[in-house]
């Protein structure tokens, strides 16, 4: 509301809007200390629509400015991929590869230095894109991502257990592996627990000094 519209408004109505901005002390002020304080309060507001109505005329550039490729887990047996090549010399017979342990299992032309997709790949895999040229047989790469893991749709048949433990005091990672136990084998271990829980009677706990 712009000044005229205030003044246009008796002090009952100045009184709702001041309420609707928290205004303390509203009741003892007169009608052009209301609209004064009123006004205080509309500043950050008008400045906020302001800037909505900017961004909303406004083109955002979605362009990073550096050779840039992004693989997304999605859902199973779906990734997300997001590229941008700022090299625009490459930009005919680009590639993009999706590798799992070395091996390729994907290979796709894109034909723009920039852009985003979902592609099929098998569930469970780990896998690492590649965005680059093809100079005679050899594949040059010009950026990769980072390593993934396609989400399943149901439980790995795998029995081995894989994970890996930072160590704090030098940062590196130190893969571990360790086979699943069947059900037989834990089964006797809970057999086992059940009859040494049946076998205590109490805990004896050290009196205190």
């Amino acid at each position: 509301m712009n000044k005229k519209s205030y003044d246009e408004m008796n002090k009952k109505e100045l009184l709702d809007v001041a309420k609707r901005h928290e205004i303390k002390g509203r009741h003892k002020m007169n009608k052009t200390k209301l609209i004064k304080a009123i006004k205080l309060k509309d500043r950050p507001t008008r400045k906020i629509v302001k800037s909505e109505e900017k961004i909303k005329e406004r083109k955002l550039d979605m362009h990073y400015g550096v050779n840039h490729l992004e693989l997304l887990p999605k859902e199973p047996g779906n990734v997300y991929v997001h590229w941008e090549i700022t090299d625009k010399e490459k930009k005919s017979g680009i590639f993009l590869r999706l590798r799992n342990k070395g091996k390729t299992v994907l290979e796709i032309p894109v034909v723009s230095y920039k852009g985003e997709g979902y592609l099929r790949v098998e569930e469970g895999k780990s896998l690492i894109a590649f965005i680059g040229f093809k100079k005679g047989k050899r594949f040059v790469s010009v950026v990769s991502s980072e390593e993934i893991l396609v989400p399943r749709s149901k439980p790995s048949a795998k029995k081995t257990i894989e994970w890996a433990y930072v160590n704090p005091d030098t940062g590196r990672i130190v893969k571990r592996q360790r086979k699943a136990q069947d059900k037989d084998t834990l089964k006797k271990k809970r057999e086992k627990t059940e009859k040494t829980a049946k076998t205590v009677k109490y805990i004896k706990i050290p009196k205190e000094r």
